[in-house]
């Protein structure tokens, strides 16, 4: 009770936050809305190569509401990384790097999510979901020594199938509840020192409790989340689904373009940029890995990079890239797509090094 009252009610908290310091609190919320709508689901989910897909077709059709839980927990997956990518471009702005633990334990927690959500895309066994975990995970094999025991360990065969539907549905499930552990992590690694703010300054005797007048700023944030729930499961159910995933897996067939889903879609367009498949493999990870380098942030000159001109352009270059590369990894890989994919990479990260190595100059 202790650690609540110091989380939620008597945390001492800057007097300048903004809205932008909101996303935290958002985020638990979707990751309860999520977790709730999950075991409700697990409830009705059979695990079987003749009866995932009809399962999910069952929820949607014969259980009372079970369409609406399912277009919850679907459309939350794609407002949790939205909101989480905009999490990590308020800590960029607004001095975020500068708390090194706090950013760090954020990175894996990301990284942590990302595994869970691909884990998640593959369990309706619709056509465009197993080609695109099977497209995904055989890249895996080309890593050195590892590469063909992680393919058995994922796949449970030579092939994938029905065990790896299993594997992956049990992995699914069990991390659900290791991301809580994540989160608690992350919450006691950011109340060690409290809370950043859009300043980049720190002074105790500049800060409230987060009581009444955080707690209740945080309340419109979370209408804000249901208010886009509410959009999105009503008017925009299928908008975000490939319509491909509506038909039931043919191991005899792949689709004409395989793709993952769009919050993954500038990790494949880095994937496929680059001919080699290791290397292509080992750039799809740093793509996540390489914003652990922003912790090399030198700040002798401003306590916050929001004074900074140089370095908002260069956040600002970064998004559009990150934008691009997303655009084009829903595209076919053809000429100019494919020019364009090795140029946005390119540029993707070169804007991170020259953020971390160059950013105390500007």
């Amino acid at each position: 009770m202790k650690f609540l009252s110091l989380s939620f009610l008597d945390l001492p908290t800057p007097v300048n936050l903004n809205s932008l310091f909101k996303f935290g609190s958002m985020l638990g919320l979707v990751y309860v809305i999520q977790t709730i709508s999950g075991l409700l689901l697990s409830l009705l989910y059979y695990v079987g190569e003749q009866g995932a897909f009809g399962s999910v077709v069952e929820i949607m059709v014969d259980n009372k509401m079970g369409w609406v839980v399912r277009l919850v927990h679907s459309f939350g997956s794609s407002v949790l990384l939205l909101l989480l990518y905009l999490h990590i471009v308020r800590g960029l702005v607004y001095s975020g790097v500068k708390m090194h633990l706090v950013w760090m334990s954020g990175l894996v927690f990301y990284g942590v999510y990302s595994s869970f959500f691909f884990l998640g895309y593959v369990l309706p066994w619709g056509q465009m979901s197993y080609w695109g975990m099977t497209v995904v995970t055989s890249m895996l094999g080309a890593i050195p020594v590892l590469g063909d025991y992680i393919l058995d360990v994922l796949w449970g065969s030579k092939v994938a199938g029905v065990v790896s539907l299993v594997r992956f549905y049990s992995l699914h499930y069990l991390l659900s509840f290791f991301m809580g552990l994540m989160i608690f992590i992350h919450l006691v690694v950011l109340h060690e020192k409290g809370s950043s703010n859009p300043l980049g300054v720190y002074s105790s005797s500049d800060k409230v409790m987060f009581h009444p007048l955080f707690s209740l700023s945080d309340l419109v944030g979370f209408v804000f989340v249901f208010v886009l729930y509410w959009a999105g499961v009503f008017f925009l159910a299928y908008g975000l689904m490939d319509e491909t995933n509506f038909e039931e897996v043919n191991y005899l067939a792949t689709p004409e373009h395989i793709k993952p889903e769009w919050y993954f879609l500038f990790a494949y367009c880095i994937l496929r940029s680059v001919n080699s498949k290791l290397g292509g493999v080992v750039l799809m990870f740093l793509a996540i890995g390489v914003l652990s380098l922003v912790v090399m942030v030198d700040f002798k000159e401003y306590k916050s990079l929001s004074f900074s001109w140089v370095m908002k352009l260069i956040i600002v270059i970064l998004v559009i890239s990150f934008v691009m590369l997303s655009v084009l990894g829903g595209l076919s890989v053809e000429y100019p797509y494919d020019v364009l994919s090795k140029s946005f990479t390119s540029v993707y990260f070169s804007c991170i090094f020259i953020f971390s190595l160059m950013g105390g100059l500007f």
